[in-house]
């Protein structure tokens, strides 16, 4: 059911009982070691086209009347429980229409909307998509600014757009990389230096952001099969995709946990609910006394990008019941492997992911450190084209 239509304390309580099995998640993998917990959304369009943000359904109308905390009020709590959460914004953050792309939709939203990232709890953005150039470079440095003036970290590659982001914590560097599918496709040069920068910077983990796959596709594609296995080769130790706007599965390349598509989140862009149901990725990254990254955990968490079925209300709202089971088995039909199952008030918890440490431990059989049934790819340590 959606929690919407439950009353406001049961929301609360359905959301609390959530953050409070991510304080044992994290704890059970904290225990000899330390961890980091990173929340992840998919599409965020905080914004819509100029011809409708007067329109009574607009975002821009829900802003003005509900105010920021609007669209993540229903997760903030959340939110506010991990290290960092990490969203996919599919706009710019513009105060004027000039420089706007050819394109069929070009989303925008006034520089103050900022602040629904900052009043929702989240701590980075991710830039490297096929919107943030939709009013050219004007719009996207100005995206820029109002991000870092406000406190938002970003990261991401496209045309003209090339940065990492690494996150320090109790010693701890994790490094964030990821980019736009199509200009990987074209260079990869950009992505391979960013790569390197982190490797130099002394990264302990590094987690990649891909961009990519067919729109409204309910199955991930073979580019985005290629950008995710080029990025396990080359460094990273978690992947997470979007851009389909609905969800697709996961594979496990090697040690390499793969989410090819969250779906959408609060998603400014189409006042239909074009896609019910969307994930939110919880990932725990463990490390020894040492700081020695020893590998993940993933929970999958069922989420619809409205609180209401019937219109796109654009606030988020944590599933329960038959719509998060619904919400697993879009994910299970894109995965070769059965899925952990979806447990009411915790979500999906995934098996944990060791790390590999030694050659010999490349060998083991997959089956016998996974599970039966993992599609694995074999990983080399250095940059590869």
């Amino acid at each position: 059911m959606f929690l919407s239509g439950l009353k406001g304390f049961r929301d609360r309580l359905a959301v609390l009982a959530l953050v409070f099995s991510m304080f044992a998640f994290v704890g059970a993998g904290a225990e000899n070691g330390k961890s980091i917990l990173l929340t992840f959304t998919g599409d965020c369009t905080l914004g819509s086209e100029d011809r409708l943000q007067e329109k009574s359904y607009s975002f821009h109308t829900y802003i003005s009347q509900y105010g920021y905390g609007y669209p993540f009020a229903k997760t903030k709590q959340l939110f506010e429980q991990d290290d960092l959460t990490i969203v996919n914004l599919e706009n710019v953050f513009y105060d004027a229409e000039t420089g706007k792309a050819k394109k069929t939709y070009n989303f925008r939203g006034p520089s103050d909307y900022v602040r629904i990232l900052t009043e929702g709890s989240v701590e980075v953005a991710f830039l490297g998509n096929n919107h943030i150039l939709d009013y050219g470079k004007a719009g996207a440095d100005s995206t820029i600014q109002a991000l870092e003036t406000h406190g938002i970290a970003w990261f991401g590659t496209n045309e003209g757009l090339n940065s990492v982001h690494i996150y320090e914590k109790d010693g701890i560097r994790i490094g964030f990389i990821g980019g736009y599918a199509s200009h990987w496709i074209i260079n990869r040069e950009d992505l391979t230096a960013s790569m390197e920068e982190l490797n130099r910077a002394g990264c302990n983990a590094i987690v990649a952001v891909m961009h990519g796959g067919a729109e409204y596709s309910v199955m991930r594609d073979k580019y985005q099969q290629r950008m995710a296995s080029w990025l396990a080769r080359n460094g990273a130790d978690v992947i997470i995709g979007h851009h389909p706007h609905v969800v697709q599965g996961m594979d496990i390349i090697e040690d390499v946990s793969v989410i090819y598509s969250l779906g959408n989140f609060s998603f400014g862009g189409n006042r239909e609910l074009r896609a019910q149901y969307a994930l939110v990725a919880r990932v725990e990254l463990r490390f020894d006394e040492h700081l020695v990254y020893q590998g993940h955990q993933i929970n999958l968490i069922p989420v619809s990008p409205s609180g209401t079925p019937e219109i796109n209300n654009y606030q988020p709202v944590i599933l329960s019941g038959q719509a998060a089971l619904k919400t697993m088995a879009l994910a299970q039909r894109d995965t070769a492997f059965r899925l952990a199952p979806y447990l009411e008030g915790i979500g999906a918890l995934q098996p944990f992911i060791p790390a590999v440490q030694t050659e010999q431990s490349v060998e083991t059989d997959p089956e016998t450190r996974y599970g039966a049934g993992f599609q694995t790819f074999r990983h080399s340590g250095h940059i590869t084209k």
